[in-house]
């Protein structure tokens, strides 16, 4: 599987929005089909940008159970969440490189997120 980076900028949206809990939420995306979403949950778990824990299964793949965003992964959202500058870096970093390491995306926003707001 491949790292959607417009899915992890859904799910981080989507948590961001959401109250805070020590309950497992669920996540559901139209677009999306439920075993990519799950994936993409447990990779967020454990680059530590949401909150939660992973379980393996013997037999088949982790299932994800997030309960929030940790202070990671409102940082990033922070730096991705402005649709122009969501734009600009999927034309600047994620396309051009047909994939990208989370670090090298996360310090371009940063980057452009303080030049954005006229930050040194």
């Amino acid at each position: 599987m491949k790292r959607d980076f417009d899915l992890i900028r859904i799910i981080l949206l989507e948590f961001e929005s959401r109250p805070p809990s020590n309950i497992p939420l669920k996540f559901q995306h139209d677009d999306y089909d439920p075993a990519i979403i799950n994936a993409h949950m447990t990779l967020l778990i454990e680059a530590g940008l949401l909150d939660g824990s992973t379980h393996e299964q013997i037999n088949g793949p982790k299932f994800a159970f997030p309960i929030g965003l940790t202070w990671e992964g409102h940082d990033f959202l922070d730096s991705i969440k402005d649709p122009t500058l969501w734009e600009k870096a999927k034309k600047n970093v994620i396309t051009p490189a047909g994939g990208v390491a989370f670090s090298v995306l996360k310090d371009w926003a940063v980057s452009e997120a303080k030049r954005h707001l006229g930050l040194p």
